[in-house]
C-alpha cells in the first residue's frame, strides 16, 4: 500500500522534539527543597540574644514576686493571705518559664498557650487593686507584693512574650479559677484577713460578685490586649513581605 507521509514527517525527516524549557534559567541557583504537601515548615529556634532578654526579664520578675513573699512573711508566716499567695504563685510561675526554653532546647522560650500568664496577671491584678481600691492601702506597705510585682507582670503581658495573641476569648471566663479557689480556701478555713469578706455580711454576696466582674472584665481587657498585639506583629511582619514599610 502506498505512503502518502508528508515529507516532513517521513523516516528520513523525523519531527524535531519541541523545545524543552530549562527550570531553573542557566545560572540561576535552585530554589531550596519544600517541605511534603500539608507539612508545615519547622520552626527556627529563638534568637539567642532575644532568649536572653527574655529570661532576664522574667528572672526579674521571678526574683521580686519571691522577694515580696519573704518581705511579708520571713517564709515562715501570713502564708494565708492571698498577696503573699498570689507572689509565691507568680514565683513559682516565671521561674518555669525561665526554665521552659531547656525543655524545648531553645525552639521557643514559652509555652504556646497563655493560659497560665493570663490567669496569673489577673490574680495578681486583683491583688493590687482589691489593696487599693477596697481596703485603701498605703503604698509604703508591702510595695513589691501590691505594686512592683503586679506591674511587672501586667508589662509581661503587654509587650514580652507573643503566645497571649493565642488566648481564646473563653480564657477570661476560666481565669476566676485562682480568685475562686482562694475564696474557697478562706471560708473553709474560717478565715478573717479581709473584713470585706465577712460571710455574716449582708453585703458578702454582692462583694463577691463585684469582685467576680470585675476579675472577668480585666481578664477581656488583657484578652483585647494580647488580640491587638498579635495583629500588630502580624502586620510589621508581612509589611516588609509585601513592599511595604518595614514596622
Amino acid at each position: 500500500m502506498p505512503s502518502h507521509m508528508p515529507p516532513h514527517l517521513s523516516p528520513q525527516h523525523p519531527a524535531a522534539p519541541y523545545p524543552q524549557a530549562q527550570y531553573p534559567p542557566p545560572g540561576a541557583p535552585y530554589p531550596p527543597p519544600q517541605p511534603p504537601h500539608g507539612t508545615a515548615p519547622q520552626p527556627g529556634g529563638v534568637h539567642p540574644a532575644v532568649l536572653a532578654g527574655v529570661s532576664v526579664w522574667r528572672l526579674l520578675i521571678a526574683g521580686c514576686a519571691l522577694y515580696g513573699v519573704g518581705d511579708a512573711t520571713g517564709w515562715s508566716r501570713n502564708f494565708e493571705e492571698l498577696s503573699q499567695l498570689a507572689s509565691l504563685l507568680a514565683g513559682i510561675v516565671y521561674l518555669g518559664l525561665l526554665a521552659y526554653p531547656l525543655f524545648t532546647a531553645g525552639r521557643r522560650h514559652e509555652p504556646r498557650g497563655p493560659w497560665l500568664r493570663g490567669a496569673t496577671t489577673v490574680l495578681l491584678l486583683l491583688v493590687s487593686g482589691a489593696f487599693f481600691g477596697i481596703m485603701g492601702g498605703d503604698a509604703d506597705h508591702l510595695p513589691f507584693e501590691h505594686i512592683v510585682t503586679p506591674l511587672l507582670v501586667l508589662v509581661d503581658w503587654c509587650a514580652v512574650g507573643r503566645n497571649q495573641s493565642e488566648a481564646r476569648w473563653w480564657h477570661p471566663l476560666t481565669w476566676i479559677a485562682f480568685p475562686l479557689a482562694y475564696l474557697v480556701f478562706y471560708l473553709a478555713a474560717g478565715l478573717d484577713s479581709y473584713g470585706f469578706l465577712d460571710p455574716g455580711d449582708d453585703e458578702f454576696a454582692g462583694m463577691i460578685a463585684m469582685l467576680l466582674a470585675g476579675v472577668i472584665g480585666v481578664g477581656y481587657v488583657l484578652y483585647g490586649i494580647g488580640k491587638l498585639k498579635g495583629a500588630v506583629r502580624a502586620a510589621a511582619t508581612a509589611g516588609p513581605a509585601h513592599g511595604g514599610p518595614p514596622a
